[in-house]
């Protein structure tokens, strides 16, 4: 499946730029979307450039500052505006970027910003709606959607977090958690599903806690949370497949263990995120467990779905963590046979409580650490690839197309990890030589 926009008009050329998380990434869809059905297009010569930006760590600042000012350079005489978690918790940074055509935005408010937008580019609009050659809205199912990846849909499902983690800065970003309606939730599915999605992820910042803060007086409908949202997102005609972009350990459910287990259509693999395999560790950061009752939930997950993927993230060095604490954690993600580790180096940020924690570890150790905990991550990978590829020999094992070279394939399984492959010869004969239509397609590889 190939996805595109057909250009809109000659007049008013943008860029969206978008750094971190998939929510954020949506975020900036939505704005592009809703920017090219007033009629701005996507080109190399913008008026307007966007940049949704990241604030998880300080790295990740640093980051939006360089790009920033890279695109200042570029694009001297376009507006920039800067959207996304960085402005909304550092609006005093708006100082270091004292220049014509500038606005520090945040997060949110969607509506308000294209106002200011169409009201900034009022001429330019009226030229638009004036050229008789120039049609003025995006086409067909893409009016409806925010697309950030051509072979998957994210379907964002809400936005904040009611955690506040000692580490994390996001609920002061993005503030307390806010679930999309589920009425909203699934006429998007739907037409994402029409506009030939085969997979959909459910993201979100908090996803376990979808409708929490929702309540419904309609006496014969449960309060909506995620597993109610996944049924009903599996009950869409023709939906493909769909895969969970993270949750708590404390939200996996018995009743989304059994869902999981008896549909197949919801990808054998959930990211969870563990931080640190210290009770210590995990205390001083606010996590809401203990090293024993991950591992204990982590059990009936597996007693359910022996072959499921768990990929994970974990802090390493984070103030206070001894080489005790870091070794129970390479213990802890040994035992529990991850199928990967995301590996984050810790990142202090003045608004949250770990930056008055004493114990900061320095550069050198959390390097050290890292590279070794990235080490057992590379091992911990290969050992889950082999064991489903062998369980598996001479069966079909099922890829969501992201790549295609001829009739060979490449994408994402099922489980966690990508498989490449021949098409078979029947499906190849069908597409005619168009490799491109495989896009976003569920294909099956046989395991050799």
């Amino acid at each position: 499946m190939s996805i595109s926009i057909a250009p809109t008009n000659r007049f008013l050329g943008f860029q969206v730029y978008a750094l971190g998380c998939k929510v954020n990434q949506y975020d900036a869809a939505v704005l592009r979307r809703t920017l090219e059905k007033a009629g701005f297009e996507i080109n190399d010569a913008p008026k307007l450039v966007i940049v949704s930006t990241c604030a998880v760590t300080q790295k990740a600042i640093t980051k939006d500052r360089q790009l920033i000012n890279r695109l200042r350079r570029q694009f001297p005489s376009a507006w920039i505006i800067i959207t996304g978690c960085w402005p909304q918790i550092d609006k005093m940074a708006a100082s270091d970027f004292m220049f014509d055509k500038f606005i520090f935005w945040g997060t949110g408010r969607v509506s308000s910003l294209t106002k200011k937008i169409k009201d900034i580019f009022a001429d330019d609009i009226q030229a638009i709606n004036k050229a008789k050659d120039s049609p003025a809205s995006a086409v067909g199912e893409f009016s409806q959607l925010a697309a950030t990846d051509r072979s998957r849909y994210f379907l964002k499902v809400g936005d904040g977090c009611n955690q506040f983690c000692s580490y994390c800065v996001i609920p002061f970003a993005r503030g307390r958690l806010s679930s999309r309606p589920i009425s909203v939730l699934l006429r998007e599915a739907r037409a994402a599903v029409r506009a030939g999605y085969q997979e959909i992820v459910l993201s979100g910042i908090h996803l376990g806690q979808y409708g929490q803060d929702l309540r419904t007086r309609a006496l014969n409908q449960p309060t909506p949370n995620l597993v109610v949202l996944l049924k009903n997102i599996l009950a869409i005609k023709n939906v493909g497949r769909i895969r969970l972009s993270s949750i708590e350990i404390n939200e996996l459910t018995p009743e989304l263990i059994s869902l999981i287990k008896t549909d197949k259509r919801i990808c054998r693999h959930l990211h969870i995120s563990l931080q640190s395999g210290s009770d210590k560790i995990l205390s001083l950061m606010g996590r809401p467990y203990s090293a024993k009752y991950f591992v204990d939930r982590v059990a009936l997950l597996r007693r359910a779905l022996p072959d499921i993927a768990i990929t994970t993230d974990v802090i390493v060095g984070f103030p206070g963590e001894t080489e005790k604490d870091f070794l129970a954690t390479c213990a802890f993600v040994k035992k529990l046979k991850f199928s990967k580790i995301h590996v984050f180096s810790f990142s202090l940020h003045k608004m949250t409580r770990a930056a008055q924690l004493p114990g900061k570890i320095d550069e050198v150790q959390i390097k050290r650490r890292s590279k070794h905990l990235q080490s057992i991550s590379i091992v911990l990978e290969e050992a889950y690839r082999r064991a489903i590829l062998k369980k598996y020999r001479h069966q079909d094992l099922h890829i969501i197309v992201d790549h295609s070279s001829g009739a060979r394939l490449k994408g994402k399984t099922e489980f966690s990890f990508d498989l490449e492959g021949p098409l078979k010869e029947k499906i190849a004969d069908s597409v005619g030589g168009n490799w491109e239509k495989l896009i976003g397609r569920i294909y099956p590889v046989k395991i050799a």
